[in-house]
């Protein structure tokens, strides 16, 4: 394992910008770790809408994200770090190392960086290409890190350092990471005057930033200002929560991805075993559990209950959600299979007669991979949301020119690179933060080879329809 680097954040929070040496010093501490103090967590909801069939209204979907301030995520990630390889050992071990595939740096064939999305989901359809004959099932666990039992947590912790009673200060890293304290954003940002009342562009008032966030504080207030607007010392009721149910980390600390790999060991040891009888393979991305098997339909059934089972007994306090469940059958070879569904539900458990195979932003159709249909849609809204934006910067720009003029004089490469990362590519490695659609989308094409060439395709429309959705907004935004 590389040796831990210490990141000091700079993103807007309650604590005071520390230097990487303070923060190692500390974080690597025991005795000043067992005595720490943590702040409160931020939290936001990360929401987006569901992919719909056009005519109808998505689901709204929010997912609660909470990030933590400078010094205290300098020590999750420290105790991530100790935690790590104990975990790592185990994986291999146990032969797992492949299997389990999410929040890990897993190297290249040619040991050349690490796998992503793409190479994980090729993997998969390579799997299924090689048995030709075989079933697939793809499983999906019900609010993952919500869910993860603190008792049970605990233990998992204690195996990883082989010890029957935490440490002080891995005590209280625990206490920190379970019983966590957090602060909504907005309520935060509007006790300390950063959200409010404020005009939108049309004269409505409506609720908002009042500051954009590269004018926001990087530490939003100091300690007295802290205990008399966040914490209630002023007399004002504090808007500090904390979580008291008993179960559950912070998505976004980042310590929670690894606890909640190593909660699932002994879950993942069962159904690695379980395809080892049949000589099939597992993958298991976060709560994303996907089986390929050489077996009949019956048996994928029989498989089915038996990871049902396998969750509830292993993974305390887990459950698999019906509407994200569905069994494949694979048939056929050189180069094409016939795909068949056996069970597949809707959003609202209703059955799918043709349900797809996707797999982590990919959709196989027994010849060749593309980018999955919810996510061309999903890009294709958002084009239209930037270039409806774009369009009413450009008019106001360049008042008293027509919308061709105008559109002559718009950076197409500038509006393509709006298209920031998609929502189904969120590797943990920095380098992939940055990517935009189509750069994700091109080493996808490379990475797939022939079986990616549909993929090269769904790009070659991408700039005439956003030149096309452009010209449609300035003709809107100037009538």
């Amino acid at each position: 394992m590389k040796p831990w680097t210490p990141t000091v954040r700079r993103y807007p929070h309650f604590d005071p910008v520390i230097s990487v040496d303070e923060a190692a010093a500390i974080a690597t501490n025991p005795t000043q770790v067992a005595k720490h103090t943590f702040y409160p967590f931020l939290k936001y909801n990360e929401g987006w809408t569901a992919f719909a069939k056009k005519g109808t209204f998505g689901r709204r979907k929010d997912r609660p994200i909470r990030y933590a301030a400078r010094l205290d995520s300098c020590i999750y990630s420290y105790y991530r770090y100790l935690l790590s390889e104990p975990y790592e050992q185990k994986l291999l071990a146990e032969g797992l190392t492949n299997s389990v595939i999410a929040y890990r740096r897993i190297l290249k064939s040619n040991g050349r960086g690490g796998q992503s999305n793409v190479e994980f989901a090729l993997s998969a359809v390579d799997a299924i290409r090689s048995l030709g004959n075989c079933c697939t099932l793809a499983l999906d666990i019900s609010s993952f890190f919500e869910s993860l039992d603190h008792v049970r947590l605990r233990e998992v912790w204690g195996d990883l350092l082989g010890v029957s009673r935490l440490p002080e200060d891995h005590f209280r890293v625990y206490q920190a990471i379970t019983k966590y304290a957090y602060v909504e954003l907005e309520e935060a940002y509007e006790r300390l005057g950063f959200y409010g009342e404020k005009k939108d562009r049309h004269g409505k008032t409506r609720p908002g930033f009042l500051r954009s966030l590269k004018e926001m504080p990087i530490q939003l207030c100091d300690g007295r200002s802290f205990r008399a607007k966040i914490a209630s010392d002023g007399g004002l009721l504090s808007i500090i929560k904390t979580n008291k149910e008993g179960m559950g980390v912070p998505q976004g600390a980042p310590l929670s991805d690894l606890l909640a790999n190593a909660y699932l060991l002994e879950f993942d040891k069962f159904v690695r075993d379980l395809c080892a009888k049949v000589g099939g393979t597992y993958f298991r991305y976060s709560d994303d559990i996907l089986i390929v098997a050489p077996i009949s339909v019956e048996k994928a059934l029989e498989m089915e209950e038996h990871v049902r089972a396998a969750i509830s007994a292993l993974g305390k306090g887990l459950v698999i959600k019906e509407a994200k469940s569905a069994i494949h059958r694979f048939e056929g070879g050189n180069g094409r299979q016939n795909i068949s569904v056996i069970k597949a539900f809707d959003k609202d458990d209703k059955p799918m007669p043709s349900k797809p195979f996707e797999y982590l932003g990919f959709r196989y159709d027994g010849c060749s991979v593309f980018i999955r249909d919810k996510t061309m849609s999903n890009l294709h809204r958002k084009i239209a949301s930037v270039c409806r934006a774009s369009a009413i910067k450009m008019v106001k720009r360049y008042q008293g020119k027509a919308a061709d003029e105008i559109l002559e004089m718009a950076d197409l490469e500038r509006l393509i690179q709006a298209f920031g990362p998609v929502e189904d590519f969120r590797s943990k490695a920095s380098d992939y933060r940055a990517w935009t659609f189509t750069t994700y989308a091109k080493r996808a094409s490379r990475a797939m080879g022939t079986l990616g060439k549909p993929i090269a395709r769904q790009l070659g429309g991408l700039r005439r329809s956003i030149k096309t959705r452009l010209a449609a907004e300035l003709q809107r935004a100037l009538s």
